[in-house]
């Protein structure tokens, strides 16, 4: 990397030790955000500051309620303990597979802000998917909050929370230790270990993880190792706090499953032997705050990150031989460092809570792509040199003018700058463009009297475009979204109905099995979100709840770049013509979702499960005169407290054996899982 050393120290001379938006740590898992009426002042402290959610639908998942979940990996975790809509790319765990939010498909997870203790996941200046976010990163058994934010009203967040924001924080101290150990029928394992110490003054918590599957598919075998190492500690009048998170992982992929194959149920032959990948992550990072007085705190966060990755596999019309329609392996590689950082202050004023705050930060990246052969380079294709540097300020004021009525104001500037140069540009030229993004945010939250409230929202919101990396001309996609919620809390339980629409500019589709993108201009997504918790007789606990999306492309995007010489994929952008109905629909996303979950106890030691997730039908992206079938899944389980601090888990996924599509595509698919036996043990009372 050649990165200039005034950009290096940008971010830092700029807004001191800081973190991207999102520092802030959500309430426990007790708060239940959605029902506060009145909108809570700042709590002056020098533990972490807890940002309440602007009135949108949030959601606070218990870190219990996560480590008791079992899942194959961090994507359907969330699905199961948060209800989101995923869908899996089933090649392995570094590639990315998409999380559906409010009307976007968010593919390889880009459209989906993830931030771990201020650090963001998702990757800019990527050749794959910008915004590329590998979920694995996390452990469940490291969890301490987690909450998940819809839609783009938060000020706190920029580029990638196009379509909401999931904030996590680990760990910084633990009392004791925690274990478990499991496995499938198909001969997959994986183990946990957790432990630490808690003090007056600090504390620190140290965790690893490993998961090694043969996969239900030939040829879908990996191996997967997180570690963790946070502590604590109060220093002049704060609290000082930071650590380390190393994650590695090497898979093989079974390649992706042709319609008529998929139809009659061919699912075990490899499409090749030498597909797959390898990823690596390392993160540092460090956090400081601090009362500055009786009704003012300041925190600061830093942070810094190397991650690479190497992926092959056989995709549908890249061709080596330019043979039109034929499957040959795609290598690509990445490499980056990077480092960034927040700083913010609040203040608890007679007018209510003000925010403001800057972030800022800078990756330097190495990207190829190449047709390849049994992972040997046939034909170099892309080969790109980038930088990424980003700075935003932001604000927020929050004011409760009566008891009924809260108002949530703020907006943020996000400043931009891309560069990339082609290593098969002999003149060595760095091409440069620089995007700013005003976007302000306006919320209401409206005590309608007893147990009902009403919240609304309107918020601006973006991310960079898809082939930025290549082109850093593109314009960022922008999006206008709306809310407007009803929600009842009673003693009971809680029941929330939301409506939503995004209307979206300068959007591109990306098709994340061709590796081709292509342009849709504009779009309106809008829909109607529910979600239900109820306690019934017998203390069984009642989770329903579901969307309903009607998502259009709405206009023809010409994109004047189609022969830009560092194209990252050939098929670029192509106006998009089509007038019917069916042709015009947002590929990927399915037009319903729902899901019923209940939890019972059978007796004082044992307690049932059941999960019953649906889905509507969609367009696959490429297809679009098809439309797949809807389908569901029913998941059974029970767990069992065999004595003091063990508990066994034991799990049937898609118990009537559905055959299902995860992902379709340009004519290809990923198969869902069968039907699965999952068994564990936790140990949470260790004597160390």
């Amino acid at each position: 990397m050649r990165a200039r050393a005034e950009w290096a120290l940008a971010p830092f001379v700029a807004v001191g030790l800081a973190a991207p938006a999102g520092a802030q740590e959500p309430p426990d898992s007790t708060a239940r955000d959605t029902v506060a009426y009145v909108l809570p002042p700042l709590e002056v402290a020098v533990e972490r500051e807890r940002s309440a959610p602007p009135p949108v639908g949030a959601l606070t998942i218990d870190p219990a309620a996560i480590r008791a979940t079992q899942a194959p990996d961090a994507y359907r975790l969330l699905r199961r303990v948060a209800g989101l809509e995923v869908h899996d790319q089933g090649q392995g765990p570094g590639y990315a597979s998409n999380v559906v939010m409010r009307g976007f498909t968010s593919d390889h997870s880009s459209d989906v802000l993830l931030v771990v203790d201020g650090v963001p996941v998702n990757l800019p200046a990527h050749g794959h998917v910008e915004g590329y976010a590998d979920w694995n990163v996390l452990m469940a058994s490291s969890v301490s909050s987690l909450r998940v934010l819809h839609g783009n009203a938060s000020p706190l967040y920029g580029d990638f929370a196009l379509a909401g924001a999931v904030e996590v924080f680990t760990r910084a101290d633990a009392d004791g230790a925690e274990a478990s150990f499991g496995g499938t029928h198909f001969g997959d394992v994986n183990g946990a270990l957790s432990t630490g110490r808690r003090f007056d003054d600090g504390g620190f918590f140290v965790a690893a993880e490993g998961r090694r599957d043969e996969g239900w598919r030939e040829g879908a075998g990996y191996w997967l190792a997180n570690g963790l190492v946070r502590g604590w500690r109060r220093v002049a009048g704060g609290r000082l706090e930071g650590g380390v998170g190393l994650y590695q992982t090497e898979w093989d992929s079974p390649g992706f499953v042709s319609v008529p194959d998929f139809n009659a149920s061919l699912f075990q032959t490899p499409v090749d032997g030498t597909d797959g990948g390898r990823s690596r992550r390392a993160v540092v990072h460090g956090r400081f705050a601090a009362p500055l007085s009786s009704s003012a705190h300041l925190q600061a966060t830093a942070w810094g990150m190397a991650s690479d990755y190497a992926l092959f596999l056989h995709v549908p019309g890249h061709s080596h031989d330019g043979t039109s329609g034929s499957i040959q392996q795609s290598g690509e590689w990445d490499d980056r460092t990077g480092f960034g950082g927040q700083v913010e202050a609040g203040f608890a004023t007679g007018s209510g809570d003000v925010v403001v705050g800057a972030s800022g930060r800078s990756d330097d990246v190495t990207y190829r792509h190449a047709a390849t052969l049994d992972r040997q380079v046939v034909n170099p294709e892309v080969s790109l040199d980038a930088r990424h540097r980003a700075g935003a300020v932001y604000g927020r004021w929050r004011w409760s003018p009566t008891d009924r009525l809260g108002l949530d104001l703020g907006a943020r500037l996000d400043v931009l700058t891309h560069e990339s140069r082609s290593d098969f540009d002999e003149t060595g030229t760095w091409e440069s463009a620089t995007n700013t993004v005003f976007a302000p945010k306006l919320g209401v939250r409206y005590r309608l009297g007893g147990p009902w409230s009403l919240n609304a929202t309107t918020a601006r919101g973006f991310r960079s475009p898809v082939g930025i990396i290549g082109d850093p001309t593109r314009e960022p996609y922008l999006a206008w979204s709306h809310e407007l919620g009803l929600v009842w809390d009673g003693p009971a339980g809680e029941v929330e109905v939301t409506a939503f629409r995004a209307d979206v500019d300068h959007e591109r589709v990306f098709d994340p099995i061709t590796l081709t993108s292509t342009g849709a201009g504009e779009s309106t997504r809008q829909g109607v979100d529910a979600h239900v918790e109820w306690t019934l007789p017998g203390d069984i606990r009642a989770e329903v709840g579901g969307t309903w999306t009607h998502a259009r492309l709405s206009g023809a995007y010409v994109d004047a770049h189609d022969d830009h010489p560092h194209e990252v994929f050939e098929g670029g952008a192509a106006p998009t013509t089509a007038t019917d109905e069916d042709a015009r629909r947002v590929p990927g996303l399915a037009d319903w979702r729902g899901r019923v979950r209940f939890t019972a106890p059978v007796t004082d030691r044992l307690e049932a499960r059941l999960d019953y997730d649906l889905a509507g039908p969609h367009v696959p992206i490429g297809e679009p005169t098809v439309e797949t079938q809807s389908y569901s899944v029913m998941d059974l389980g029970v767990s069992w407290a065999v004595g003091d601090g063990q508990m066994l888990d034991v799990e049937v996924g898609n118990l009537f054996d559905v055959r299902y599509v995860e992902l379709r595509s340009a004519g290809y698919v990923t198969p869902g899982a069968p039907r699965s036996l999952r068994a564990r043990i936790r140990l949470t009372r260790l004597p160390f």
